[in-house]
């Protein structure tokens, strides 16, 4: 049973030209569609969506790996300028002939480069249609101490959330206590938030890496913010995560949001991420 990162879940103010959109560059397919469940509503905390279409997208090898749901309400904006999800890094095999291909209504924000990390990953960031980043990488090779899965697939999963926080040191508090492992924290630069804030190129952030199951894990970028409107933003709304059981009581106590939703549980993260946790 696959464990760490199931799906992503992106909320667009409208389906077709999303699904179009992924279809036609991203190498994906329509799995299913259908109207959200009132239970899978809760699930990922969005109650009054309940009844709203939605489409399950599958990847280059099938597996189904993104729900986009429709909210015409939803306003679309960049993802640098609010806390919380900022990116889903999602494994590619080329990314260099990927990200070369992607056109409008996708921007590639950045050419491909490899990371300041490694030159074993590889990665182009890159707007998507309902404001949503990606980060499409490619690892070429093991990057110790980190466990990164490699692929030849044109498009494999999500195997990487990042988020941005006013806190590193409480987002990694919480992720560890969610995720059973301290992880790392260190400074590096961050070329598309430079870009964003009109910072220069080489400036540096606070960031923490803290691995999960299954290949994958949690960046957490720690940037200051004005306060963001209360409005429902367009593009990465949540991450659905296969984990071993944690007990409830230890994830409030590190800053967890939880409510038991059936089988399922519905987290908000101190930054205001929000996770759809199933147990493994």
């Amino acid at each position: 049973m696959k464990s760490g990162i199931l799906h992503a879940t992106l909320i667009a103010p409208q389906l077709p030209p999303v699904v179009e959109a992924y279809a036609a560059q991203l190498s994906m397919r329509e799995h299913a569609r259908g109207s959200l469940a009132a239970d899978d509503a809760a699930a990922l905390d969005l109650p009054e969506l309940a009844g709203a279409p939605f489409v399950w997208l599958a990847n280059s090898v099938g597996e189904p790996v993104l729900r986009v749901i429709e909210d015409p309400q939803a306003v679309i904006g960049e993802p640098m300028f609010r806390h919380g999800w900022l990116s889903l890094e999602v494994l590619v095999g080329d990314v260099d002939a990927l990200a070369a291909g992607l056109q409008p209504p996708f921007t590639v924000l950045g050419p491909a480069a490899n990371l300041e990390l490694s030159d074993a990953i590889r990665a182009a960031q890159v707007l998507g249609p309902c404001g949503e980043l990606l980060y499409l990488t490619q690892i070429k090779a093991p990057v110790p101490p980190f466990d990164l899965p490699m692929t030849d697939a044109t498009v494999a999963t999500t195997f990487i959330g990042v988020m941005t926080t006013p806190d590193r040191d409480a987002s990694q508090r919480a992720w560890s206590a969610l995720l059973g492992a301290p992880g790392w924290a260190f400074d590096t630069k961050i070329t598309v938030l430079n870009r964003a804030y009109g910072r220069p190129l080489e400036g540096s952030y606070p960031v923490a890496v803290v691995p999960m199951p299954g290949q994958c894990m949690v960046e957490i970028d720690q940037v200051e913010l004005p306060a963001a409107p209360a409005r429902r933003a367009a593009g990465t709304h949540s991450l659905c995560l296969r984990l071993p059981a944690v007990d409830d009581a230890v994830l409030r106590a590190a800053g967890w949001q939880v409510a038991a939703i059936g089988n399922r549980r519905s987290l908000r993260g101190p930054a205001g991420e929000h996770v759809e946790l199933l147990g493994a």
